[in-house]
């Protein structure tokens, strides 16, 4: 039988071995000989060797010993890297014949301050990258003062600093031969010495009042000063609790989280300073003017770098007003303090805007939270603003984009103040769709769950390939609408697995006449209903949304097309992030979560929700997607659906919206024995149920009909 990774759970391990090495410069920065822990895991077959047992059948792990031994004799090394390259080819190597190799190389004497500096990688024979390297610098002692206490100011104590230096992502490019490693370059991605020189410097300097600001304090040095594009922070103080070893706190920071509030010299002269400004209405059509507000903000030259999601409340002051929708935007201006203000109440202004009472309705307003750290006390402008800490409609929306920055004045963060208003929470995030759907509430516990009609235009789609077309949407949508669906998901090329790309030419000719068959029916229910196009190209978005598309459902997340997101941002209209890996032709190989599904789904789509923020996408047109059926085994998608409130609760992603699409899957006809995608209808409404109970907002089925009626019984159970 063939070696097949993914079928094999087998290990066998060498753990901490000690090896005297010389590998670049010891902490005197000289190439000396210095004591190496190197631990091992491979990933084998021992079934052989555990029915025989005979040794021969397995891989020896004296013999990798020996081997590891006889490399760091004859060779020295340039770096942690080159080490771990060579011993990972030699063990994928022809001799010991391995397929995947876990390598962690220590240091415990290279750095001065900390108890060591590590690499970790994880290697296949087939060269794949499953994992990032990671670069590890364990607890660096550190003397500064830190503390919220008066007594805690008067002298320095002892912080613990650990970090995990996350390298990007690469296929693996070294060429190997006979176990050996080939001609390559081997200095090292990140300095270890020279990062942890700075952080130290940066600590021993620094008086913060929490540990929460410090940790944020040191991942932007590591991130905007040494070239880190993602690390994990953990600082631990140990004088803090008299009756425990230490507190602790750590955080995960990728490099655009501090990007946006870091402008380089050439770019802003210098001049460009970050400011936080919350917005509201509660006249008028509020998104629309929300909308249009922003919209001015970047005419002026104020830029709006990213904004938060959209909350609904109720008036808190004068009780006798409309409910309010507000949120909070950051942005970049060359304006000082009190011109900013003088913008602002120009473009109140230019919207006639009209204060007839205090903390009354209006239909636009503007105001500074924050400006940089900057504390301004005039008769016209207080900042930080003197109410935000005790206002919920402020804070959350704020600690959508700035959960980790600590006030100004208090030094503690904005996450922390939130967490201590007293009470339930009682603003409610808000999704605009289309106007035939004013907005989803994905944190309201008595939400409707939409459902979407999936109509694919197409001759070779998995399921009913060839059913719609032009002459006969118009009849589909109908029956649609009557059955309960309030979105229909029109598509012109086939995403299954496998499936062949047509031209963008042919996609729009597909789709194209559909939309505008249903924008000119006779019927009131069909011609208002909310139009989504299945596309990850930019150019069919454009048209569809032209035409008259209210979303793009983009299967890729913005990836196929780069210039989807732009796209998006230009037209203004919702767009559907999916997790998916590769291509449709590509993705069946890429099925591969060694830190769990859930956690590396929700981690990726973080980091695609997070660029889409930073290129300007407003984060209340966002609906994400963990993508069941792309790039996932059967057993990833029930863990999918078992687990799916633990996705949506995620720190960053809480708020927004979600989409599943379980539809006559593969892995439903696997479970069901059920070959016929078109008979899987049981198996999609347990799914649909499923999703239902762990919190969707939208629906994508086939089975119209059916799938309503499963999610209205699914809404009465679940959501009351």
């Amino acid at each position: 039988m063939a070696f097949q990774l993914e079928n094999v759970s087998d290990f066998i391990a060498v753990n901490e071995l000690a090896l005297p090495a010389i590998v670049g410069l010891d902490g005197w920065h000289k190439p000396k000989l210095q004591p190496l822990l190197v631990s091992l895991r491979i990933k084998t077959s021992v079934g052989l060797a555990g029915s025989t047992d005979h040794l021969i059948h397995s891989i020896n792990y004296g013999t990798v010993c020996k081997k590891a031994l006889e490399i760091v004799q004859k060779t020295q090394f340039v770096s942690l890297e080159h080490l771990a390259e060579t011993l990972a080819a030699k063990v994928l190597g022809d001799e010991l014949r391995g397929q995947w190799v876990y390598i962690k190389v220590e240091q415990p004497k290279t750095l001065l301050r900390a108890d060591s500096a590590a690499l970790e990688i994880v290697r296949r024979k087939d060269g794949v990258q499953e994992t990032q390297d990671k670069v590890y610098i364990k607890n660096l002692r550190i003397a500064t003062i830190i503390g919220i206490n008066d007594c805690e100011r008067l002298e320095r104590q002892q912080v613990i600093v650990s970090l995990t230096l996350y390298k990007p992502s690469a296929q693996i490019e070294s060429a190997k031969t006979n176990g050996h490693v080939q001609e390559k370059s081997f200095v090292p991605v990140y300095d270890a010495k020279k990062i942890s020189d700075a952080v130290v410097n940066f600590v021993e300097a620094s008086d913060y009042g929490t540990i929460e600001a410090l940790v944020t304090g040191i991942a932007r040095v590591a991130c905007i000063d040494c070239g880190v594009e993602s690390i994990t922070v953990r600082a631990e103080k140990p004088s803090a609790l008299a009756l425990a070893r230490s507190s602790e706190v750590e955080v995960t920071r990728h490099k655009s989280y501090f990007a946006a509030s870091t402008v380089s010299g050439e770019e802003s002269g210098g001049e460009y300073r970050t400011a936080f400004i919350a917005f509201g209405s509660n006249l008028g059509d509020k998104f629309v003017l929300i909308r249009d507000a922003l919209a001015e903000l970047n005419r002026r030259g104020i830029r709006v770098i990213r904004t938060s999601s959209l909350y609904e409340s109720k008036p808190m002051y004068v009780e006798d007003q409309d409910l309010f929708l507000n949120g909070v935007c950051q942005v970049q201006t060359k304006l000082a303090p009190m011109e900013l203000l003088r913008e602002l109440q120009a473009i109140e202004n230019h919207f006639g805007r009209v204060k007839l009472i205090d903390k009354g309705p209006r239909n636009i307003d503007l105001d500074i939270l924050l400006y940089g750290t900057q504390v301004v006390n005039e008769p016209d402008l207080i900042i930080p603003h003197a109410s935000m800490l005790e206002r919920e409609f402020v804070l959350r929306p704020l600690c959508d984009i700035a959960a980790d920055l600590p006030h100004p004045q208090t030094s503690t963060t904005f996450a922390s103040h939130l967490s201590s208003l007293p009470g339930e929470s009682t603003v409610y995030p808000r999704v605009l769709l289309s106007p035939s759907i004013p907005s989803l509430q994905p944190t309201s516990e008595t939400r409707p769950t939409h459902v979407m009609a999936i109509i694919n235009l197409t001759p070779d789609s998995f399921s009913d390939g060839g059913i719609h077309t032009t002459p006969n949407v118009e009849d589909t949508v109908s029956k649609a609408v009557k059955a309960g669906v309030s979105i229909v998901d029109l598509g012109g090329m086939s995403t299954r697995p496998n499936a062949a790309e047509i031209s963008e030419a042919e996609e729009i000719n597909r789709v194209i006449p559909a939309i505008k068959a249903i924008r000119s029916s006779s019927d009131p229910a069909v011609k208002k209903v909310t139009i989504s196009i299945d596309t990850f190209r930019a150019s069919v978005a454009r048209e569809a949304v032209n035409a008259g598309a209210d979303i793009i459902n983009d299967i890729s997340g913005g990836v196929l097309d780069p210039e989807m997101i732009k796209t998006a941002i230009e037209l203004d209209v919702p767009i559907m992030l999916m997790h998916m890996r590769g291509t449709p032709q590509t993705m069946g190989s890429q099925a591969n979560y060694p830190d769990g599904v859930i956690e590396t789904v929700g981690r990726e789509l973080e980091e695609r929700l997070d660029a889409a923020l930073k290129a300007g996408v407003k984060r209340w047109k966002i609906i994400l997607d963990p993508g069941l059926g792309f790039a996932k085994t059967t057993e990833h998608n029930l863990e999918i659906l078992r687990n799916f409130a633990k996705l949506r609760a995620r720190k960053g992603l809480v708020g927004i919206p979600w989409l599943i699409g379980p539809s006559r899957k593969k892995f439903i006809g696997e479970i069901t024995g059920v070959p016929d995608a078109s008979q899987r209808q049981w198996g999609t409404g347990a799914a649909v149920t499923a999703s239902v109970a762990g919190g969707v907002d939208i629906i994508r089925v086939h089975d119209i009909d059916e799938m309503t009626k499963v999610a209205k019984m699914a809404d009465a159970i679940w959501r009351n």
